[in-house]
């Protein structure tokens, strides 16, 4: 029973974390659904408007696998070009990292129980009392409210005694850093969601289960796992549809590789931008970590963008 209960608690969070990530995405793209999708196929005129397209789309939505999805679709039908299609994935990038952010910033400053139930319950009788887009809006609130109660699940499963066996990886060095890469690779293909993990990582690391260099890698691997959706979504579609999905792929996979190689580097930057550096609240500094990794390979590869695309016509 020891070993049953925190697995059925585990499966339970997971599913409260994931299907009110999901709820709070589904509302709001259905309530602003058709002016997204028309600023995604109509504000996208130079490389910059992309990414800014590509990144305010996806704050809203809450899922660059959602955004990802949508770019692919309309490389397909023809209402986006591949070049376009560059500025939009790289800003989805970045604008995926505010889920870590409300995650680091709202879920251990207070009980989240307590404050996760009032909003879902609020979410949930808006939804009866309205109609239309109040009822796409009443299920993005009653998601938010799931989402922590989600989180706060996760919180109870990852303390010490459960997973104590994760402080032996800890100090293993670079098969640590490995492990946690490829973990993180692994559970966010299984999920969909890699801010979902980045949920579940912040947890981990808020309760002392993961040290700062192990959380870090499993957030690296995220980013390459997170790009399942863009391949399963272009099975079947034209080249460039493929072609646009495979530049989403190659920008995450080139930009951890990166930091992998520059591993050490990469975190002293995160931890000079980070407010307190080593005295900071780990929570904070992953989603820096998320946010500074994404913003420094758009910085890299958007000059590169003719190049790319060239390099997938090959």
């Amino acid at each position: 029973m020891n070993v049953v209960q925190p697995i059925l608690e585990l499966i339970g969070s997971l599913g409260f974390l994931l299907y009110g990530m999901k709820l709070m995405s589904d509302g709001i793209q259905q309530s602003a659904g058709e002016k997204l999708q028309r600023a995604l196929s109509v504000l996208t005129g130079n490389r910059f408007m992309s990414l800014l397209t590509g990144l305010i789309v996806t704050m809203i939505i809450q899922s660059s696998g959602a955004t990802t999805v949508m770019v692919v679709t309309f490389v397909n039908a023809g209402l986006m070009t591949l070049t376009q299609s560059v500025g939009v994935i790289f800003g989805a990038n970045i604008g995926t990292t505010i889920t870590a952010w409300i995650v680091s910033i709202f879920g251990f400053n207070f009980k989240i129980s307590a404050f996760a139930i009032p909003v879902f319950g609020i979410g949930y009788f808006l939804s009866i009392v309205k109609k239309g887009a109040y009822k796409n809006w009443a299920e993005a609130i009653m998601g938010f409210g799931m989402l922590f109660l989600g989180l706060s699940g996760l919180s109870d499963v990852f303390t010490p005694e459960q997973l104590g066996w994760l402080f032996k990886i800890q100090g293993s060095g670079v098969f640590a850093i490995l492990f946690g890469f490829v973990i993180g690779i692994i559970i966010t293909a299984l999920l969909h969601s890699s801010s979902a993990f980045s949920a579940i990582v912040i947890t981990m690391a808020y309760n002392g289960l993961v040290s700062w260099e192990l959380a870090a890698a499993m957030t690296l691997g995220s980013n390459v796992g997170s790009t399942i959706d863009a391949i399963l979504a272009s099975m079947g579609t034209s080249a460039d549809s493929r072609r646009a999905a495979l530049i989403h792929v190659m920008f995450n996979v080139f930009g951890t590789v990166l930091a992998l190689i520059f591993f050490k580097p990469f975190l002293e930057i995160v931890m000079f931008v980070t407010p307190g550096r080593e005295n900071s609240n780990i929570a904070i500094r992953i989603s820096m970590l998320h946010t500074v990794f994404k913003t420094l390979s758009t910085i890299i590869f958007l000059p590169l963008q003719n190049p790319i695309v060239k390099l997938t016509q090959l």
